[in-house]
């Protein structure tokens, strides 16, 4: 009896966390259904075979989204990052003949860095809007990437960098995975093991108190958009590590993909709640619905309505439960 008692209390115990852990992410409640669904407009759904192959566009946009998260949580936005993404796919494929992979990589993550630092210093001193800047950083770097292609995609053929995205761990775990999981680990313990991720929910939840905390606020801001800025000159590396190519226009793909993602994670524009973990739900959500759409023959013209109208629903869905 004591041994039943026990199972028991032990069972009670793991309903309980289950429950709390729906409650705190909805957004994987939303996306098992969206298998359940997926699996009966088609079985190929969810074969091993398809999974592995939307993973693998996985990662360049959920580790856009990471970035793009931490951004929203103190109360900023950045619509700069696919312009950074463009820009560093097509200056990296123009470096690497002259200076190798390793410089040419350095180079770029520093430009990422200083786009990033540059938009965060102008938010953060001269208190312009996010929307206002990074929109203009948006517009001046994608002009940028346009006029040193000549709107042309320029093409790379050099397999130690295309090692960058087609490689492996071990031989066993592809490389884009490697890059998603290790930034989203070191995420989570930076948001929520680290004092400045503490201090960056602070921020989102009320920038003037936390100033008057003694908070260096506007050192933390920059950080977080510097922080962004390099991970997104990293995509723009391994998406033209890919694509064997840098094209001047590729990073605006991802822009609406992501700050959906990050929503629907949970993250609240405006800054101070959610986080990364909300975030992989809300991409994986996104992914799998677009998926299920182009396996079902739906019309690339009227995908993106649909796969908007269902963010709307979920987004309704997920409000309504907090």
């Amino acid at each position: 009896m004591l041994i039943i008692k026990m199972k028991s209390e032990t069972l009670n115990s793991i309903m309980i966390r289950i429950k709390d852990l729906i409650k705190k992410y909805p957004i994987f409640l939303i996306l098992a259904g969206v298998f359940i669904i997926g699996y009966f407009s088609d079985p190929m759904f969810i074969s091993l075979r398809n999974q592995k192959n939307i993973l693998h566009d996985f990662s360049v946009p959920f580790i856009l989204a990471i970035g793009q998260t931490m951004v929203i949580l103190i109360g900023g936005i950045d619509l700069s990052l696919g312009s950074v993404v463009s820009l560093a796919g097509v200056t990296i494929v123009i470096l690497l003949p002259k200076m190798g992979i390793l410089v040419s990589i350095i180079i770029i993550l520093l430009m990422g860095m200083g786009i990033g630092a540059i938009n965060g210093f102008f938010i953060s001193r001269f208190k312009i809007l996010p929307f206002i800047v990074t929109l203009s950083a948006m517009i001046i770097w994608e002009g940028v990437a346009l006029i040193i292609t000549k709107s042309k995609p320029i093409p790379i053929n050099m397999p130690s960098f295309h090692t960058i995205n087609y490689g492996s761990l071990l031989g066993v775990i592809a490389l884009p995975w490697v890059y998603s999981f290790t930034i989203f680990a070191l995420a989570i313990i930076f948001l929520h093991f680290h004092v400045i991720g503490r201090r960056i929910y602070q921020i989102g939840n009320d920038e003037e108190i936390t100033r008057i905390a003694g908070v260096k606020v506007n050192r933390i801001n920059i950080g977080v958009y510097t922080l962004n800025g390099i991970i997104s000159a990293f995509c723009g590396i391994v998406l033209a590590s890919r694509m064997s190519m840098g094209d001047p226009t590729v990073g605006a793909q991802f822009l609406f993909d992501i700050i959906a993602a990050v929503c629907l994670g949970g993250t609240v524009l405006g800054g101070g709640q959610g986080g990364v973990i909300g975030t992989l739900g809300g991409m994986l959500l996104i992914l799998n619905l677009r998926n299920i759409l182009i396996l079902n023959n739906v019309s690339i013209y009227i995908q993106d309505a649909i796969k908007g109208f269902i963010i709307l629903i979920s987004v309704i869905i997920l409000s309504m439960r907090k």
